[in-house]
C-alpha cells in the first residue's frame, strides 16, 4: 500500500486509461510509472519512488511530444528514470541506501 502524494492526486482527477508498471527494487524502495495519451496526442508520465514503508519520497508529472513518443516508450523511459532514482542517483532519497542503515 502506498502512501500518495499531492502529484499522484493530481494525475488521478484525470480520468484517463494508462499503461503501469510496478517494482519493488533491491533496497526496498518501490517504483510506479503509469503512461498514457492525453487528448492533445501528447504523452503525459507519472514516476514515482516510495520507500520501503509505502511513504512517498518522489513523484512527478511529466509531459512528453506525442510527435516523438509512444506511450509504450514514454513508460520504459520513465521505469529507467524512476529506477534510477530509487537507486540514489538524486542523492536525496533515504530508501535509496536504506540496506545500511538498517540498525539505525
Amino acid at each position: 500500500m502506498f502512501i500518495r502524494g499531492e502529484t499522484y492526486k493530481k494525475w488521478s482527477a484525470k480520468e484517463r486509461p494508462d499503461e503501469c508498471f510496478t517494482q519493488e527494487v533491491e533496497n526496498g524502495c518501490h517504483i510506479e510509472v503509469r503512461a498514457r495519451e492525453q487528448e492533445s496526442g501528447d504523452v503525459e508520465v507519472f514516476r514515482s519512488v516510495y520507500a520501503p514503508n509505502g511513504q512517498a519520497v518522489f513523484e512527478k508529472i511529466e509531459t512528453l511530444p506525442g510527435a516523438q513518443w509512444t506511450v509504450h516508450d514514454a513508460l520504459k523511459r520513465g521505469i529507467d528514470q524512476a529506477e534510477r532514482i530509487a537507486g540514489g542517483e538524486s542523492g536525496r532519497l533515504p530508501c535509496a541506501d536504506a540496506h545500511n542503515h538498517a540498525d539505525d
